[in-house]
């Protein structure tokens, strides 16, 4: 039985991690691309995502590609963030229990699937 709440994290001001270290799979979840804000012509939400990799890096984790190097995004929350798969570098890739998807779809609130990959 897994446990009923798993570790989350903010990674920064705009996205959370919850990840499940004995699968070796986690969810972030990311800001509204719609509230983005451009400063100077940069994004700050890819500032931000740039320093959530970071963090997830150190932590032994970063998000899933595809083979042409989109993000998995695998839906998005009730209130409209986009919800991005992660894996541990540590642990094999094996898919998680359907008891843990739920606690991670529970834990990002989830709502929506099959989201448009992006690259980012």
């Amino acid at each position: 039985m897994r446990p009923a709440v798993l570790p989350s994290m903010s990674l920064d001001s705009f996205h959370t991690a919850h990840l499940d270290p004995a699968s070796g799979y986690g969810l972030v979840v990311c800001p509204r691309p719609e509230d983005d804000v451009l400063l100077d012509g940069s994004s700050l939400h890819v500032a931000a995502w740039d320093h959530a990799c970071q963090s997830l890096a150190s932590l032994g984790w970063g998000p899933v590609r595809d083979d042409a190097g989109f993000l998995s995004y695998l839906g998005a929350t009730v209130d409209g963030g986009l919800v991005v798969e992660a894996r541990s570098f540590r642990s094999p890739a094996q898919p998680p229990d359907g008891d843990t998807l739920r606690t991670l779809y529970d834990a990002t609130g989830l709502v929506t699937r099959a989201v448009r990959p992006r690259r980012g």
